[in-house]
């Protein structure tokens, strides 16, 4: 089968590998769709920790079950929709209901979406692997795991008794991941929500799906302040001044991921006299993954994907990625 592979940063190739066999309880899967994400291109750009090189690449998928092992709760030919990892449900945090920082969950995942087939290990296969409907295209059904972050952030929001009762939201960075914060953010009945970012072709896809655009540089003063602001960029300088957007007793979100061994400040008089409240929320446990495909059985996701691509075209498709054209593109092998 063809396989795409990160060899090094910014090198891609295209291998003929063999098709894997399923285990007991494992699923083979025949890939559909395979979209591309944030992660993927950090990766292409400088390499990532949890993403080996030379190694087999992508994460989001949807498609067929190909083939399944001994005890695997799936039949052949049966359209599904998964994520790259799955928690113990036995270690300290999965335990305490923190399933996300489980202390194996990112061992554990499974890469090489950019394929023809992908085998689905029997962990995330009995707890992240669902039936995909026949209405919801494959495309839209691969963004499950990466929806399944931002559902993670919801779920937090909740449990911190943020939502309900926001008024107004700020998302800054228009990327895939903020785009799916405001979607997330008006199911969740945050009806006045601004996305600001650089990036014009993204803000207006953010527009056609209900909020208010701003550029970066001029991100509106709204008196006093935003009740939850959403850092959705990754980088150090926006994580710092994120907490200047927030009304007092307001919250950010610190979602976007800088690069390792980076470090901010904050304004200690805003975040101790203001109250500002401050939230990291990571990868995501199988209740996030659960509202995940909530959303996309009832929500339209089709702004996000910029259309198919070839494997031959990747390293194309990331130099897009890196140039701002595009949110995300959807490979088909």
């Amino acid at each position: 089968m063809r396989s795409l592979f990160l060899d090094a940063p910014g090198q891609l190739s295209l291998r003929d590998v063999p098709i894997p066999e399923p285990g007991p309880g494992e699923l083979l899967v025949r890939v559909r769709a395979a979209t591309t994400c944030g992660t993927d291109l950090k990766a292409f750009r400088r390499g990532h920790p949890k993403i080996p090189m030379p190694g087999p690449f992508g994460h989001e998928y949807s498609g067929e079950v190909a083939a399944v092992g001994e005890g695997a709760a799936f039949r052949e030919g049966e359209a599904v929709m998964g994520v790259h990892s799955a928690p113990c449900q036995r270690c300290f945090w999965c335990l305490r209901g923190q399933e996300n920082l489980c202390e194996s969950i990112m061992e554990t995942m499974v890469l090489g979406s950019f394929a023809e087939y992908l085998l689905i290990p029997e962990r995330i296969a009995r707890l992240n692997v669902y039936p995909k409907p026949d209405d919801l295209p494959f495309a839209q059904a691969s963004l499950l795991e990466p929806l399944s972050s931002v559902a993670q952030g919801v779920l937090e929001l909740r449990r911190s008794g943020v939502l309900p009762g926001v008024e107004n939201a700020l998302v800054i960075g228009p990327g895939a991941i903020g785009l799916m914060w405001l979607a997330a953010l008006r199911a969740e009945g945050v009806s006045n929500v601004t996305v600001a970012g650089r990036n014009k072709t993204r803000l207006a896809v953010a527009e056609g799906m209900g909020a208010r655009i701003e550029p970066a540089e001029a991100i509106p003063p709204l008196d006093p302040g935003y009740d939850l602001v959403i850092e959705a960029t990754g980088q150090v300088a926006i994580w710092e001044s994120s907490v200047d957007h927030a009304r007092r007793g307001g919250t950010v979100v610190l979602f976007g991921g800088p690069p390792g061994g980076t470090r901010v400040s904050f304004n200690t008089h805003r975040l101790h006299y203001d109250q500002i409240s401050l939230l990291s929320p990571f990868h995501f446990g199988t209740e996030a993954v659960r509202l995940s495909r909530e959303w996309l059985l009832s929500l339209d996701f089709s702004a996000l994907l910029s259309g198919d691509r070839p494997l031959e075209e990747a390293t194309e498709v990331f130099a897009d990625l890196e140039a701002g054209k595009g949110v995300k593109y959807v490979f088909r092998p």
